[in-house]
């Protein structure tokens, strides 16, 4: 008997069921950004918070970090309104970050600033929340720990 080439209907079925699958999971994370912005949005602005207490302490000095809810944007100063900027170690420029448009921001305060032992002034808890346009996606939260300044 000739050997018969080629794939049985079964065969065919699974190749086409895995494809669907994996076109189902993997086709929201090219068309949609808004998880990636979001998980973006919360580390500039961890990361921004932890160099403004690491400045601080470095520099014995207190440093502001201002969150701008609504233009989205984060800078760090040596006073309260970003006058006097602390430089970005990159561009050596202002440090200045643009969340992007889909992210919103919830703060417990808009200013927080650290002294030259890395405390956060007021002394308090500060939290702030980073969520997408998706509601579906849970809220981010960053929480600036009373008294040691920890940022998580």
């Amino acid at each position: 008997m000739r050997q018969l080439k080629g794939f049985t209907v079964v065969e065919l079925v699974a190749v086409i069921v895995i494809t669907g699958l994996i076109a189902a999971i993997a086709a929201p994370r090219f068309i949609g950004r808004d998880a990636f912005d979001a998980r973006g949005a919360y580390g500039t602005l961890m990361s921004a918070l932890r160099y403004a207490q690491k400045t601080a302490i470095a520099q014995r000095t207190t440093v502001f970090a201002n969150v701008n809810i609504a233009t989205r944007t984060i800078c760090l100063g040596y006073t309260n309104n970003c006058s006097a900027p602390v430089l970005d170690p990159a561009t050596r420029a202002a440090y200045v970050k643009v969340l992007p448009n889909n992210v919103t921001v919830a703060a417990s305060t808009a200013v927080i600033g650290f002294d030259g032992l890395g405390s956060p002034l007021p002394n308090a808890t500060a939290t702030f929340q980073i969520q997408n346009a998706v509601t579906l996606e849970p809220a981010r939260t960053i929480t600036v720990e009373a008294e040691t300044g920890y940022v998580r």
